[in-house]
């Protein structure tokens, strides 16, 4: 695959909804993708586990879907993740996808059949199937097979139709980087965890894609830009801010202090929804002062 589709520093997009949670907010997308597309960012990847999508109902994802195309414009390009619900419904937001003018989807393992690699191949070849856009899986950790091997997994994926990627929310570099060599130019491999994100760039990523990327899409821009320079001690110096800020963000909850610090910079994203919490004010307060403390910028 000489011409990547991602390339670069990539959002993992939240998705804003009303004050209260119970809506979608439409409306708050192009402002979030405006200034982040100002930032540097290169594409976006929506519906993820950052975007909730989960937590919607179909008809609000395909609305969430619709909005970012729209906002995006064609500027960058943008992977839908459709799964994480019922394969049917899968296909469904895959069809979708593909009528609205996405890029490419995505989808994790089927949620009902975790660390189950012919289940997975089931999943993603309905998926793969249901339109004519590339396909991406989305590695995660804990629902992938345990103990596989490169090979066995690349081989498996054979079966899949337009598979083109993955996205590897794992730890394990030395799987990704047997990925990355076995696959060659063939595929499009994304590095998903924020605080390894220059492991990914060492270990040959195409691309990155991140939670933390919404609140400091400079640093990794940059991050990215000094590695791919030779400015490996730049980047490092870089990944540690990164993680600076990634340490006070478990102190109050990853997506609920990701989405009440773009409300307080002005980009209302409402709260997160359950099974996450939602900072009150005496913790956006707390929050704010951990990260005025810091010797940096987050931004």
């Amino acid at each position: 695959m000489s011409d990547k589709l991602a390339r670069g520093i990539w959002p993992a997009l939240v998705t804003p909804f009303t004050d209260d949670g119970s809506a979608l907010a439409p409306e708050r997308v192009a402002p979030l993708i405006g200034h982040l597309l100002e930032q540097g960012s290169k594409g976006f990847f929506v519906c993820g586990g950052t975007g909730e999508g989960i937590a919607m109902s179909v008809s609000e994802r395909k609305a969430m879907a619709e909005a970012t195309i729209a906002a995006v414009s064609g500027q960058v390009p943008l992977i839908l993740q459709v799964g994480a619900t019922a394969t049917d419904n899968a296909v469904e937001l895959a069809k979708h996808a593909a009528q609205a003018g996405a890029d490419a989807v995505a989808s994790v393992a089927p949620v009902d059949r975790p660390n189950d690699l012919e289940a997975a191949v089931a999943h993603y070849t309905a998926i793969g199937a249901a339109s004519d856009l590339p396909f991406y899986i989305y590695w995660l950790a804990a629902s992938a097979e345990q103990g596989i091997t490169a090979e066995r997994f690349l081989e498996a994926m054979e079966a899949v139709p337009n598979f083109s990627g993955l996205k590897f929310t794992d730890s394990n570099f030395y799987l990704f980087q047997r990925l990355v060599n076995l696959a060659g130019d063939r595929l499009n491999i994304i590095s998903g965890p924020d605080e390894i994100c220059l492991g990914g760039m060492v270990a040959g990523s195409d691309a990155a894609i991140g939670s933390t990327y919404n609140i400091m899409p400079k640093i990794y821009v940059e991050m990215r830009q000094c590695f791919e320079d030779g400015g490996i001690r730049q980047a490092m110096a870089l990944q540690d801010r990164a993680n600076q800020v990634i340490a006070t963000l478990f102190r109050f909850g990853i997506l609920g202090g990701i989405k009440a610090l773009l409300s307080m910079r002005g980009l209302p994203v409402g709260p997160p929804r359950p099974p996450h919490t939602p900072l009150d004010e005496t913790a956006q307060a707390g929050l704010q002062e951990a990260l005025n403390k810091l010797a940096f910028a987050v931004e």
